[in-house]
């Protein structure tokens, strides 16, 4: 199985700290354009795990 390393997450604090921070995720392609986007509260490695749910979902879509 190869990885399809085009698409890629970035994360933004939009306020608050700790278990209140209001993070912004956003899935981009390979052209930077944003695939998707989104936004989740609390501890940052939280946010990124709902982010990276959203991009193996797109990427399983791809691939069919």
């Amino acid at each position: 199985m190869t990885q399809d390393n085009s698409l890629q997450i970035k994360l933004r604090l939009k306020g608050g700290s700790g278990p209140n921070a209001n993070w912004h995720w956003e899935i981009h392609d390979a052209a930077g354009k944003v695939v998707k986007s989104g936004s989740a509260v609390g501890p940052e490695h939280k946010a990124f795990a709902t982010a990276r749910v959203a991009k193996e979902k797109l990427e399983q879509s791809s691939s069919r």
